[in-house]
């Protein structure tokens, strides 16, 4: 379907190399490759890779979509998405300020420079942080998010997305934010010697909701990059679909 939504969350970054490092080994494949801006096709959605600059410093990541067909998706939308269609500065997309004031683009889906990656596991899952959670959980479900995951606390909320890719809400006392992260379906201690292999090394570790790999966060010295093993102990969740 032309209307379906894919997460392509875009992350600024003083070195694009680092980031395809990791993400290549683990069979991310490049949809478009240019300077100071890559976009990498995962198992199941996108990621952008920007030049960071001194308004968007390394480090930051944003919510971004793509759709097939532009036109079509926002006719389909345009009465309950807060979103305008026009010339943004990287070419033509659909503008939008959430409640919060979290501002992305829905740009049309770029054809591939090389084929996507035949193993679906690794799914990009970008996370709004956000006080306004019924605000951003009503976005993501007027923009064509089917919910998936809910805690029965109400801090977290996720989706999946029909064109690739997940997508989650996390309530905050704080500011609102974009966190990069992934999630795979599969056993993520299979991936540390992959990871190795490239000389990046990841640390397991045991959440209350499952496990998670940790990698090194190439713009955030002390920080990682998450990748969430799919969950499969529902307690303290429900599901929504």
């Amino acid at each position: 379907m032309t209307q379906q939504l894919t997460a392509r969350p875009i992350r600024f970054t003083a070195d694009i190399a680092a980031h395809r490092r990791w993400l290549e080994a683990l069979g991310a494949t490049v949809v478009t490759d240019a300077p100071g801006w890559t976009v990498l096709a995962v198992g199941s959605g996108r990621l952008a890779l920007h030049d960071a600059s001194e308004d968007r410093p390394s480090g930051l990541t944003t919510l971004g979509w793509e759709v097939a067909d532009l036109d079509a998706w926002h006719e389909h939308t345009r009465d309950a998405v807060p979103g305008t269609l026009g010339e943004a500065p990287h070419g033509r997309a659909v503008s939008v300020t959430a409640p919060d004031g979290t501002e992305f683009t829905v740009d049309p889906a770029a054809d591939p420079e090389q084929p996507t990656p035949d193993d679906p596991a690794l799914a990009v899952l970008p996370i709004w942080v956000t006080q306004d959670v019924d605000g951003a959980r009503g976005i993501l479900a007027a923009m064509g998010a089917r919910g998936r995951l809910v805690a029965d606390s109400n801090v977290w909320t996720d989706y999946a997305l029909e064109g690739g890719g997940l997508a989650a809400v996390h309530d905050t006392d704080g500011e609102p934010e974009v966190e990069l992260a992934f999630e795979f379906d599969g056993d993520v201690e299979t991936l540390i010697p992959v990871l190795r292999g490239v000389g990046v090394e990841a640390l397991l570790i045991d959440e209350t909701y499952g496990r998670t790999l940790q990698v090194p966060d190439p713009d955030s010295p002390g920080r990682t990059i998450r990748i969430n093993e799919a969950q499969r102990d529902l307690y303290g969740y429900r599901r929504m679909d």
